[in-house]
């Protein structure tokens, strides 16, 4: 798992990068004021592509330090085992900004002549946000939130019964509590908002 997570988490980061440099729309020519920046800049899809892109590259650069860092012999068992939680949600973050980052790039090419395709992007895209990790929606399908809160109250939930020593501890109760769900579908969800609210813009003031 650490190695797959690796070569995964290396990929996302290769690609994010590339396309921090390859911006959709070009760069205005040297001879025009503001040279060298984007044209497309103003465009609330352009900046929403900047974002996912950014965190796409971060979350896979830091998921692969991780990764490296917690697969050393040297480091303690218990550090690698938290190193490689923290790095198993955001390997999975890095694939799903990418995925934005991907959908938001081809809307700024296809333009509002391709209005129709740009739709039918956002949806296949926002589907493959929502469910290419299907494992986060497990616990709400199951029903188990309100299984844990009526028998553990909020203290179940966030997988916290005793004080914590330390506030290493507190946070390895934090994201291995069924708490951890709402940190990974909270992005997915947002990345689908963004996708709406970007054609909805295309629509209502084509410009923006």
């Amino acid at each position: 798992m650490t190695r797959n997570g690796t070569i995964g988490s290396v990929l996302i980061a290769t690609v994010a990068f590339a396309a921090a440099f390859t911006v959709p729309g070009g760069f205005i020519a040297d001879d025009r004021p503001h040279a060298g920046t984007a044209i497309l800049a103003s465009r609330f899809a352009f900046r929403a592509f900047v974002v996912t892109d950014t965190m796409a590259f971060l979350c896979s650069i830091v998921a692969t330090s991780f990764l490296i860092y917690g697969s050393a012999k040297e480091i303690p068992r218990g550090h690698r085992w938290w190193y490689s939680l923290l790095a198993s949600g955001l390997v999975p973050w890095g694939a799903q900004f990418l995925i934005g980052t991907f959908a938001l790039g081809f809307h700024l090419v296809l333009g509002s002549a391709n209005r129709g395709l740009v739709i039918f992007v956002y949806m296949v895209s926002s589907a493959a946000v929502l469910f290419c990790f299907p494992g986060i929606w497990g616990p709400f399908c199951l029903g188990l939130w309100k299984t844990i809160w009526r028998r553990a109250g909020w203290r179940g939930l966030i997988n916290i019964h005793d004080r914590p020593s330390s506030l290493l501890e507190f946070l390895e109760s934090l994201f291995t509590g069924p708490l951890m769900d709402i940190r990974r579908t909270l992005f997915p969800v947002l990345i689908s908002v963004t996708f709406v609210v970007a054609i909805a813009l295309d629509i209502v003031m084509p410009r923006q």
